[in-house]
C-alpha cells in the first residue's frame, strides 16, 4: 500500500515483541509470546484489520478492472458490485462461472497467506439465483469447499435476502408486534395504559428495520 519501510518496521515491532501472562486463582503465571499474531482484543488490532481489509478490497477491485473478475449489476447503468465488508464479515457478489470463482478463490488464498487470517468455512455459505444450473452449483461448491444454501437467514436483525416484495421481506415486523399484543391481553392494564404501550412498541419495533 506504499507505506515507508520504517513505519512497517515499527508496526512489526509492536506485533512481534508483545507477550502475555495469565492469572489463575490470583497467581500470575509466566509470560509467553503469542504464535497467531494479533487478536481482536488487542489495541492495535482495529487499525491493522482495516489496513488488511483495504488490501483485500484493492485486490478485488484490481481484478474487476483487469476483467479477471466479473461482479453483478443491479441495473444496466449502475457500477458493478463485487464485495461488501462489515466488521469481520464479508459478502462477495459474482457472476456464477468457474473462472470467476477460481480467481476469487486464489485472491482469498493469497490474502490468507499474507495476513495470517483464515476463512471460517463453518460460517460460510454460497447462495445462487434460481436459474443457476445444479451442475454449475456443484462445481463452484467444490472450488470453495463451501455448501450451498437456499436460505440466507438474518444478518444484524434484518433478512439478508430481499425479493421484489418489501411486504413479504418485512412481514416479520408485523408478526413481532402481534405477538407482543397477544401477550398483553392477560395483563391488567387500563385502556390508556394499553394505548401508551401499543404506541411505544408499534413505533420502536419497526424503527431499526426502517432506519
Amino acid at each position: 500500500m506504499g507505506f515507508h519501510f520504517k513505519w512497517v518496521e515499527l508496526v512489526m515491532k509492536c506485533v512481534t515483541t508483545v507477550s502475555f501472562s495469565v492469572q489463575i486463582n490470583g497467581k500470575q503465571g509466566k509470560f509467553f509470546k503469542p504464535t497467531r499474531g494479533l487478536r481482536q482484543g488487542d489495541p492495535l488490532s482495529p487499525y491493522l484489520f482495516l489496513l488488511i481489509s483495504e488490501v483485500l478490497s484493492l485486490n478485488l477491485s484490481n481484478a474487476i478492472t483487469e476483467k479477471k473478475l466479473q461482479g453483478i449489476k443491479l441495473s444496466r447503468d449502475c457500477p458493478g458490485l463485487s464485495h461488501l465488508f462489515f466488521a469481520d464479515d464479508s459478502l462477495y457478489f459474482l457472476k456464477a462461472s468457474v473462472q470467476n470463482c477460481m480467481v476469487l478463490n486464489n485472491i482469498l488464498k493469497d490474502f490468507c497467506v499474507a495476513s495470517g487470517q483464515s476463512i471460517n468455512f463453518e460460517k460460510s455459505s454460497l447462495f445462487f439465483t434460481p436459474n443457476t444450473p445444479m451442475g454449475l452449483q456443484n462445481q463452484i461448491g467444490n472450488i470453495f469447499n463451501i455448501p450451498a444454501t437456499t436460505c440466507t437467514g438474518n444478518y444484524l436483525g434484518l433478512p439478508t435476502h430481499w425479493g421484489r416484495s418489501k411486504n413479504d421481506a418485512l412481514a416479520y415486523v408485523k408478526d413481532r408486534i402481534c405477538v407482543k399484543l397477544k401477550g398483553w391481553q392477560s395483563e391488567f392494564l387500563s385502556q390508556a395504559g394499553k394505548e401508551v404501550l401499543i404506541k411505544a412498541v408499534a413505533t420502536a419495533v419497526p424503527a431499526y428495520p426502517m432506519s
